[in-house]
């Protein structure tokens, strides 16, 4: 009989290795889930991506009145932000129709119109956050408020309500601030009112870097996290707002969309210049001056351009003018060339820097270039551009 034992108690044995193999394969899991987990999904992005684009959106809980989308270097947290007007149109494939981006937003699901914004970019959007008038005026008090440029004077009545707000270096409580980006006179330029929501964004940004500890803070944290719609885990909650806190905010990239104005079905629509393919153009340059340089920006930025048409083309400088604006560059001058007839496009370095030059004319495909600084020239230009019957509104042939 004792032989016949045998046999069961080896199946036992063999039971209990099953058993502690499992118990050592479910803890091995749950360590690896405990450590995958402490890798946050916007940490993750940072690592992976070159560049990472963040939507921001401030709506009424209604419509979006204030978009931005950033795009940043995880490396160096240089940005640049591009203002996205509320009356921009396109294309909708996810409706198959033409109208303004705005239709698509549901302030429950942001997905589709970040959607929409990614495929007007071309170039996916990877994370939304945004801020309901409600939360934005709690969320701009738990700051302290925002510290912020008005360039002149707001006074003025819309619908009943009054908008007051004095020219300078000023301080805006939540109302204040929801009600400077909720002004919207129909007598406001674009770029005005690009200028206006880019400095709000700003001062949001810089309001986040001074009170960053105290959003994060254990007992204020959840407070923090309730006034921000954002779809995923806390965890990278604090990691974006940590991000949003070491950005060089003071030397962030400033671009917009810039488009034509016209009806559509009783209401203005911006439609982007060239079928949407300078913005795209744009964006592209810009990731790649985000991730070519650590100095972001800053000679792309200081190169003053004069354009000069030198065919009979009407208006030809000042379309082109939007081009370079577009990129970043400064346009200071746009007038007719001392002639009509220049069969080639010309560009000319007039401070001594050829690479200047080289970059104002790679960008509309110019073989032309060269060195021409005059002693009594205009100090406020660095190139200038004379535009010939070869170039075509946005290259040269």
């Amino acid at each position: 009989m004792v032989p016949a034992d045998k046999p069961l108690a080896g199946k036992a044995q063999n039971s209990l290795w099953y058993i502690a193999l499992i118990i050592i394969l479910a803890a091995a899991l749950v360590i690896w889930a405990f450590v995958s987990l402490k890798i946050d999904i916007f940490t993750e992005a940072l690592k992976q991506k070159e560049t990472v684009s963040i939507l921001i959106v401030i709506d009424d809980e209604e419509q979006p009145l204030l978009s931005n989308v950033m795009l940043l270097n995880p490396k160096n947290l240089h940005a640049a932000l591009i203002a996205l007007p509320k009356e921009t149109g396109m294309l909708l494939s996810a409706i198959d129709k033409v109208d303004r981006l705005e239709v698509l937003y549901d302030v429950g699901n942001t997905a589709t119109y970040a959607g929409a914004v990614g495929e007007l970019l071309g170039r996916p959007i990877d994370f939304t956050i945004r801020f309901s008038f409600d939360n934005l005026e709690r969320f701009v008090d738990l700051l302290g408020g925002l510290d912020i440029f008005i360039p002149k004077v707001i006074d003025d009545t819309m619908e009943g309500t009054r908008f007051l707000f004095p020219p300078g270096s000023i301080k805006l409580d939540g109302a204040k601030a929801c009600s400077y980006v909720r002004y919207y006179p129909a007598e406001e330029n674009l770029d005005e009112r690009t200028d206006r929501e880019q400095r709000v964004t700003q001062s949001l940004l810089r309001g986040i870097s001074k009170n960053i500890r105290l959003l994060l803070d254990e007992e204020i944290f959840p407070f923090t996290a309730a006034l921000i719609g954002w779809n995923h885990d806390q965890q990278s909650l604090r990691s974006l707002l940590t991000t949003f806190s070491e950005i060089y905010t003071d030397r962030l990239i400033l671009q917009s969309i810039l488009g034509s104005r016209r009806k559509l079905s009783g209401k203005n629509v911006l439609f982007p210049f060239y079928d949407g393919k300078l913005v795209k153009e744009t964006i592209q340059s810009v990731s790649e001056t985000l991730v070519q340089s650590s100095q972001v920006g800053n000679e792309l930025l200081t190169v003053n351009i004069e354009i000069l048409n030198g065919t009979k083309i009407n208006g030809l400088a000042s379309r082109t003018a939007h081009v370079f604006n577009s990129y970043g560059f400064r346009v200071v001058s746009v007038s007719n060339a001392d002639r009509d007839d220049y069969e080639r496009t010309v560009v000319l370095d007039r401070r001594g820097d050829p690479k200047a030059a080289q970059r104002v004319a790679e960008l509309i495909h110019c073989e032309q270039f060269f060195s021409d600084i005059e002693q009594m020239r205009d100090e406020t230009i660095d190139v200038t551009v004379i535009l010939g019957k070869d170039f075509g509104g946005r290259y040269v042939k």
